[in-house]
């Protein structure tokens, strides 16, 4: 190709993005009603024209127009329990783990299947419409609207710890790894990877600053207002003062400690083979860290952090779970309409009213144990 024609093919690039923007401003009826579309339907909409083509797949102002919706319609994910292994697979994906995607009152359901190396060891909660999970070794990133998966580079030591944010500032998913140098070290290794699809990088940014901490492996972190927090380590948590939690500042790339609320029950008392029914679990309400504290058969409270530098903690509520039954109060997955939506270790979900105080269950055809929570997004995956 000579010069003119590469000069003639940036040129029509360029005339076909401005034409994303020019339809979302110049016809915000349509872009509105799109907006409010599943993205499955959207993706059928791609042949309509090239202008609906480029404003759903290249036009940020449309993509964040249509997150903000979906954001208000979250989406459950369950991981059913069986699995298929195929070890005599070509590509090397033994693994195939199935999935139900539904809506938050357990319709509208869609089926789903990941395909990887390893077995999945944690799926962490959606952020900004992207999953993120881990096997031993490697971490993936899959956006279960689009059904594409993509797996990061892998690496030889065993994952102690990962998390995932989305800087809005440049509209980038940021993953966080975290690995031990050494077998007996205190420390972790801190890599982060920044998604940038269709740009040149593919690898992980291993950062000067470590983790002070181990972090509780068996239990998700969460994400809120720039800042991934992982629960410390049990056993290094009892013998560190009063830190209980470890954050990431994704836009500054600084790690800092917060200790707990000051009238928090600690759970090291509490039977340690329950870590369901008695369990510390830190969840994004709303845009900010909460902290749920579930004892079986007494109470759920609910501490939402209201000064991050100086761990200054607020009890928002707080309520009775004596009348329901232990199985039916799980962990919290997110709220919507003023109700707060728990999983169980049954076929049920819990729902409870924070105005008028009072639960409501829904019976679902398969368990709701293994469940996460996400929106839908167009954010792409391609490379």
């Amino acid at each position: 190709m000579d010069f003119s024609n590469i000069v003639r093919a940036q040129n029509q690039v360029r005339v076909q993005k401005g034409m994303a923007s020019h339809l979302t401003n110049n016809h915000v009826i349509i872009a509105d009603i799109l907006s409010r579309l599943p993205v499955k339907t959207l993706s059928r909409f791609n042949c309509v024209c090239k202008l609906w083509y480029w404003m759903i797949n290249s036009d940020p102002g449309f993509q964040a127009l249509h997150h903000s919706r979906s954001w208000r319609n979250p989406r459950f994910l369950f991981r059913l329990s069986d699995f298929d292994f195929n070890p005599l697979e070509q590509l090397g994906y033994r693994y195939a783990y199935n999935f139900v995607s539904t809506d938050t009152e357990g319709k509208n359901i869609c089926l789903m299947q990941i395909k990887v190396h390893e077995p999945v060891k944690l799926i962490l909660p959606g952020c900004f419409g992207l999953l993120v999970f881990s096997t031993d070794t490697r971490i993936h990133v899959c956006n279960p609207s689009t059904r594409r998966i993509l797996a990061l580079p892998d690496y030889k030591s065993k994952i102690a710890g990962f998390g995932v944010g989305y800087l809005s500032s440049i509209r980038r998913h940021k993953i966080v790894r975290l690995i031990p140098r050494r077998p007996s070290s205190l420390h972790l290794e801190c890599s982060v990877f920044t998604l940038a699809p269709g740009e040149e990088g593919f690898s992980w940014r291993v950062l000067n600053d470590q983790c002070p901490y181990l972090v509780d492996q068996f239990s998700l972190p969460a994400f809120a207002n720039e800042t991934i927090y992982w629960k410390i380590d049990r056993q290094q948590a009892l013998n560190r003062h009063n830190d209980f939690i470890v954050s990431f500042n994704i836009r500054y790339e600084k790690f800092m400690t917060i200790t707990h609320p000051a009238d928090w029950i600690p759970t090291s008392n509490l039977d340690w083979r329950s870590p369901i029914r008695n369990s510390t679990q830190l969840v994004e309400l709303r845009g900010t860290l909460c902290m749920i504290q579930t004892l079986a058969s007494s109470h759920v409270a609910v501490w939402k952090l209201a000064d991050h530098k100086n761990s200054m903690w607020v009890k928002i509520c707080m309520f009775e779970t004596s009348r329901i039954h232990p199985n039916f109060v799980g962990e919290v997955q997110c709220i919507k309409d003023g109700e707060i939506i728990f999983n169980s270790a049954s076929n049920y979900l819990l729902y409870y009213d924070v105005r008028k105080k009072t639960f409501r269950k829904k019976m679902l055809p398969h368990s709701a144990e293994n469940l996460t929570s996400y929106c839908e997004s167009l954010t792409s995956l391609t490379r």
